[in-house]
């Protein structure tokens, strides 16, 4: 074999492995960043009086869990199950927190979705680590 064919597979290679990486970081990341968005989204519709129980904030909700549950599905290819399963918790307990008019448990749920999006793209980020 030619040494330049050799350099030139391994170059090849790394470059792939390289390319997955990266498109597997945008995949989480932007699956994430939407997630955080509709939490932004949600807290900006509690209204002031503090009700949440109305058919916009369920609307908000629904939309969260859908796109979380399909966010979820191709994540689960990239990244451990265990790892990201808090956020689909949190989410099932803030449907039934929005139904009981539990206000208090909504916004603390409703946090630690935006604390574990936020330690997710910390941690699941584009590294050396990763790439290499």
């Amino acid at each position: 074999m030619k040494p330049w064919f050799r350099y030139f597979s391994f170059f090849l290679i790394l470059g792939i492995l390289i390319a997955v990486s990266i498109i597997e970081d945008k995949i989480v990341s932007n699956s994430l960043i939407k997630v955080n968005d509709y939490c932004f989204e949600i807290e900006n519709a509690i209204s002031e009086d503090g009700k949440i129980k109305n058919m916009d904030m369920v609307m908000l909700v629904d939309n969260l869990e859908y796109e979380w549950k399909e966010n979820e599905d191709s994540m689960c290819f990239m990244v451990n199950h265990k790892s990201i399963q808090e956020i689909g918790v949190e989410i099932s307990k803030m449907k039934s927190y929005l139904a009981g008019d539990d206000v208090k448990e909504f916004k603390a749920s409703l946090e630690l979705i935006k604390f574990y999006t936020h330690s997710y793209l910390h941690f699941m980020g584009a590294s050396w680590h990763n790439v290499l």
